[in-house]
């Protein structure tokens, strides 16, 4: 089960965070969340991931990749040139 957690910003705006928290034997197996401006569009977010996270391997996790190949990733998949400060870190 989410919750809607309606949050005021700094310009005076109201964003509506969804929190989706799912327990297994007592303790916490996932935990996800994610900021919408709109509160239908934060409950429409969050009964559809809470229902992918329901079906069989839902919750399996991925393997984490390694550093160097998500940069390599990032490196083939950029549209534009690397610039000086990202060439030299």
């Amino acid at each position: 089960m989410g919750t809607l957690i309606p949050r005021k910003r700094k310009d005076g705006s109201t964003g509506y965070t969804a929190l989706i928290t799912l327990k297994r034997d007592g303790k916490i197996a996932h935990r996800e969340a994610k900021t919408f401006d709109r509160r239908q569009a934060a409950n429409a977010w969050m009964v559809t991931r809470e229902t992918e996270l329901r079906k069989p391997g839902g919750l399996d996790r991925k393997e984490d990749p390694h550093l160097a190949a998500v940069i390599d990733k990032y490196i083939v998949e950029s549209k534009k040139q690397i610039g000086r400060t990202k060439a030299q870190v």
